[in-house]
């Protein structure tokens, strides 16, 4: 079984529906802290580069309840996030399909892409 997805449009869609108060996850990106300065798709909670989620997954703990969004530049180091979280008994998260490169190409054009 392969690691739950949601495609961009569905992210913020998501995310503008939070921001009303209409919806509850969390948001983790898991690159490194260069690429976030780079390009930081709004929203975000956290930031734990994929390297150190293993190490760092304490940090989570108060939402293991709760869905977390994971996404990354392109999709790969976040499905390996996913497996992380769920070795360490989180039960609700998604990849973010296609990360920050799917999201500046269809959700807003203006984000610089690396």
């Amino acid at each position: 079984m392969g690691v739950p997805e949601i495609d961009v449009q569905s992210f913020k869609a998501r995310l503008d529906a939070r921001s009303q108060g209409k919806d509850q996850f969390f948001v983790l990106d898991v690159r490194n802290p260069n690429e976030q300065q780079i390009a930081l798709i709004p929203g975000t909670d956290k930031l734990i580069p994929v390297g150190e989620l293993a190490a760092r997954i304490g940090e989570l703990k108060d939402q293991i309840d709760n869905e977390i969004l994971v996404y990354c530049r392109s999709g790969g180091r976040s499905g390996m996030a996913c497996g992380i979280l769920g070795e360490a008994g989180f039960k609700s998260y998604k990849n973010v399909a296609g990360g920050v490169l799917a999201y500046s190409d269809l959700v807003d054009p203006t984000m610089q892409k690396y």
